[in-house]
């Protein structure tokens, strides 16, 4: 049989071959940025919203995109009219939510569980108001994404992403983007950013360079900007423009169009064309192309400290309220997660974490973190307490110290706890009695405060090493001398706290030789005359950049081993040692001057004036007996103008990559950036010249394989970071007062509080170690480091609460006696995520359910083994937006003598959640 051809007009082969332009209008929405939350919410609605309202209800092809879903419950609320009418133009298809988060969330400093309930928050609205599901993940501003982005993009139901900052060459528009566990995701890079299409007088030479590097002729437009309102004639524009140019098959045909539509062109072409479409991977983090501001990742550093501390004690807060829900049925702190939760997800939005807004947005933040002591600090202990009074009986035992530990493993560490007695109750702190294994505990006295008239202690700070069990807690009787029968009380001796009474400058501890230099507090760490690194010493450096970067041309001015500018010095005022019975604590005090005389001559002459000190810097250094670990505790009270301060520290290797936590696993870097600023040619072609600084989330890890030796650092909301050959640098501040410099980023913007001219604490710890980041388990140290373990004590529950037993024995309906471990995890980069419950709570029978997320975070296929206190019902995979998952019907496998555990194989870096059933009867 002979083929069949079908013949064309040369009108309809130009219509079946044109290029397509898919032109989609939009409006980006800061929340903050250079207005207020309340002046930028009024001009999106009234000025922005609005218009396009107007438009779409005069123009029939026109069409409109919402990004996020804290805009849509406002309007709701506010304006409930308008909110029906976007609904209606939502129903018909025209108004199209792209995107769908609660708010546009930073995706690099945040913790993948906020990144998720920006989605969940987000998604959840748009289904319920508007029984859609938003497909496309819609980039317009952040400042880079994270190498598990599209796993959490495609784990949440979308199918595409369209973004605009981040990518690395080859330069083309679009691609599938593979994440750290090798989940990809169409994606599309928008070559001239969101505003492309902006400018309608310049369409035609617009196109020329988006198609150069389309990889179809569908080609997508997005027009509009930041806060900008529609434009009505755009679709006049179009039409005039398709209709000069409808006989040329090299013109484009343009139209108003929605990313969905254009996503689905563009997949059904791929198809049909068989075309082949290139694959990234890693993380969208280069300045080569577009902007990703890597030193917004140090602007306001009280921002990433107060957010880091919210961000754990929300964390720590929803594993213990999904506990407390399973051992209690009459307490649940759900309203308050809620309240939380929102305010975290504000928080997180993209001008509002990295800090690049004017400096009256922030109020609301500054005052939110400054109060957690009396919120949600207030409800994780309060939470606490009831976990305790639902599962343990005190009996007889006047005083315990409950320690809770919030991570997935069993820990030992350092504990702080305050105890606090009656009138003529306690006369002497001895120790503490493990109620578990019946240990003696060694205590050391911190702080005491005694009674007056000598009448024995009100309150006593202790410190010691615990072991704690996984996910759970345990419990410590205080050991104290009571008042002697026939004695008006009296302290025989005042308890002995650690206090400075030595000048040592060499410390054992651990197998470990900690040396400090008395006259800078820079200290290095030896074993069996193996150095592992030197540091700790503070770099003033020169400032002169913006909220986005960081610019210098003096560069160095003073660091504390000499270098720099020969005017300034810094003066030792204070080195002293406190030996404790378990900890030693060093403490070095500088500060540093502007100018010293004689300033020539240095090295023979001896200083005799100091002037115009602007900065104070205490260092502390604490070791612990049973720890292998170094916590720094570094004091600053800046009021320089105009400085970059930066920690360093060397190791005695050189190497081109290093590892630190990011969001659901770990990430290799390049070192040596930093030089590539100093070529032209890369100046040249780079929109954003390299400086080699990165975010890290809670570690860096920088080892060396052929020397088996490693350090892990660890931090408090200090993420910013360089390696260059065999240092590591991290920002603790940097001091700046403009917003934007020059102008390219944003306005000229006077930021005085973004100066930094402000005490700080920052924390961070050192732990050494032989092999690599994963020999050191350095993700673990991380995680450790910022959920430390919480001591509650409890006096009698009889003097205390004045309830009878009976009543007592009603709560308490599980009495699980001397220490508890609720969940515990296997092997050890198999790490929790969260433990929630669930977001829509089921009519429950039989059994309590509950939400648990894991990761592997090694990049190693892995069987893992989840043990829980209570038996298992069921176990299944549920998506991370907890709806049925392609693998849900996977077999979970229950095992155990109470068949309470439960048996996956895990993939590399792959994200589980698990909607798991126990069986619970309260």
């Amino acid at each position: 049989m002979g083929k069949t051809y079908i013949s064309l007009s040369p009108a309809k082969f130009i219509e079946l071959n044109k290029p397509i332009v898919h032109v989609v209008p939009h409006s980006h929405y800061d929340a903050i940025w250079i207005f207020s939350k309340e002046e930028n919410f009024d001009i999106n609605c009234n000025y922005i919203i609005k218009k396009a309202i107007e438009i779409l209800k005069t123009e029939k092809d026109f069409k409109f995109i919402i990004e996020q879903t804290y805009l849509l419950e406002n309007i709701e609320i506010n304006y409930p009219e308008l909110f029906s009418e976007i609904k209606q133009f939502i129903q018909e298809g025209r108004i199209e939510i792209a995107g769908g988060e609660y708010l546009m969330s930073d995706v690099m400093l945040p913790s993948g569980e906020v990144l998720i309930r920006e989605i969940l928050e987000g998604k959840n609205y748009v289904k319920e108001k508007f029984g859609k599901d938003v497909i496309v993940a819609w980039g317009a501003d952040e400042f880079g994404y994270n190498a598990q982005w599209p796993q959490i993009l495609k784990e949440s139901g979308y199918k595409y992403f369209a973004f605009r900052r981040g990518v690395a060459e080859p330069l083309i528009s679009e691609f599938y983007w593979k994440g750290l566990d090798g989940t990809e995701i169409l994606s599309h890079w928008m070559p001239l950013g969101y505003r492309a299409g902006l400018d309608l007088n310049l369409l035609p030479e617009t196109f020329e360079q988006l198609r150069r590097l389309s990889t179809t002729r569908h080609v997508l437009m997005p027009s509009g900007s930041g806060s900008t309102p529609p434009q009505p004639e755009l679709c006049n524009t179009l039409l005039n423009y398709n209709e000069s140019t409808k006989n040329s098959i090299e013109s484009p045909l343009m139209k108003v169009s929605t990313p969905t539509e254009f996503f689905r062109d563009l997949e059904q072409e791929i198809k049909e064309k068989n075309i082949r479409i290139s694959t990234k991977t890693g993380e969208m983090y280069s300045g080569k192309a577009s902007f990703v501001f890597p030193d917004s990742t140090s602007t306001r550093s009280w921002i990433k400290q107060g957010f880091k501390e919210y961000e754990n004690n929300l964390l720590m807060l929803e594993r213990w309220n999904t506990i407390l829900n399973l051992v209690s049925s009459n307490n649940d702190f759900g309203d308050d997660l809620k309240k939380y939760w929102k305010q975290a997800l504000f928080f997180a939005m993209h001008d509002s974490l990295p800090g690049t807004g004017i400096d009256s947005v922030y109020d609301e933040m500054r005052s939110a973190f400054d109060k957690m002591d009396n919120t949600i600090k207030k409800t994780l202990n309060e939470c606490l307490t009831k976990v305790i009074k639902a599962t343990f009986n005190q009996n007889d035992k006047e005083h315990c110290l409950i320690v809770f530990n919030s991570v997935s493993w069993e820990i030992k560490e350092w504990v702080e706890a305050t105890i606090r007695f009656d009138i003529d109750e306690a006369f002497e702190i001895m120790e503490l009695r493990s109620l578990s294994s019946n240990e003696i505990i060694d205590v050391e006295i911190l702080d005491i405060q005694l009674h007056e008239k000598d009448r024995g202690i009100k309150s006593v700070q202790i410190g010691f090493i615990a072991r704690l069990p996984a996910l759970g807690y345990a419990i410590y009787q205080v050991i104290y001398r009571k008042k002697e029968k026939g004695k008006n009380g009296g302290m025989e001796r005042i308890p002995l706290l650690a206090y400075p009474r030595s000048y040592e400058t060499k410390f054992n501890f651990d197998d470990y030789t900690l040396e400090i230099d008395a006259e800078t507090g820079i200290f290095s760490l030896m074993k069996s005359d193996r150095l592992y690194f030197i540091g700790n010493e503070v770099r003033i450096e020169e400032e002169l950049g913006d909220l986005y970067y960081h610019k210098d041309v003096t560069g160095i001015i003073k660091s504390e081993s000499g270098e720099g500018i020969p005017f300034g010095v810094f003066k030792k005022e204070k080195y002293s040692v406190e030996n404790g019975k378990i900890r030693t604590k060093i403490v070095f005090q500088n500060k540093y001057y502007a100018i010293r005389w004689p300033y020539r001559l240095n090295e023979k002459l001896p200083t005799v004036l100091y002037q115009h000190s602007f900065l104070t810097i205490r260092k502390e250094v604490l070791i612990y007996k049973g720890l292998s670990r170094i916590d720094c505790r570094t004091f600053i009270e800046n009021n320089h103008p105009h400085v970059r301060i930066r920690v360093k520290f060397d190791v005695p290797f050189k190497g081109y990559t290093y590892w630190t936590g990011t969001q659901f696993g770990a990430i290799q870097r390049p070192t040596n950036l930093y030089y590539l600023n100093k070529d032209p040619e890369v100046t040249k072609k780079w929109k954003e010249v390299p400086s080699g600084t990165f975010p890290s989330i809670e570690w860096l890890d920088y080892s060396n394989k052929q020397q088996d030796i490693g350090v892990t650092f660890t931090h408090f909301g200090i993420p910013s970071h360089e390696v260059r050959d065999n240092s590591i640098y991290f920002t603790l501040l940097r001091g700046v007062e403009t917003l934007s410099a020059d102008g390219t980023k944003g306005p000229c913007i006077a930021t005085p509080d973004a100066a930094e001219k402000r005490p700080y604490m920052f924390k961070y710890s050192l732990v050494p170690h032989q092999g690599n980041w994963c020999d050191g388990s350095s993700y673990r140290e991380g995680i450790a480091f910022n959920m430390k373990p919480i001591a509650i004590h409890l006096a009698n529950w009889e003097k205390e609460d004045k309830r009878s037993s009976d009543n007592l024995e009603k709560e308490n309906k599980y009495p699980i006696g001397n220490g508890i471990s609720f969940m515990s995890v296997s092997p050890k980069n198999v790490i929790v995520s969260t433990l929630k419950l669930p977001q829509i709570k089921e009519d429950e029978k039989s059994g309590k359910t509950i939400i648990l997320r894991i990761y592997e975070t090694e990049g190693k296929t892995v069987n893992a083994r989840i043990s829980f206190y209570f038996p298992i019902i069921s176990a299944t995979f549920v998506d991370l937006l907890e709806k049925a998952h392609v693998e849900a019907k996977k077999e979970i496998t229950v095992f155990g003598e109470k068949n309470n555990s439960l048996n996956l194989a895990l993939k590399p870096f792959k994200i589980y959640t698990i909607r798991v059933k126990l069986d619970i009867d309260l």
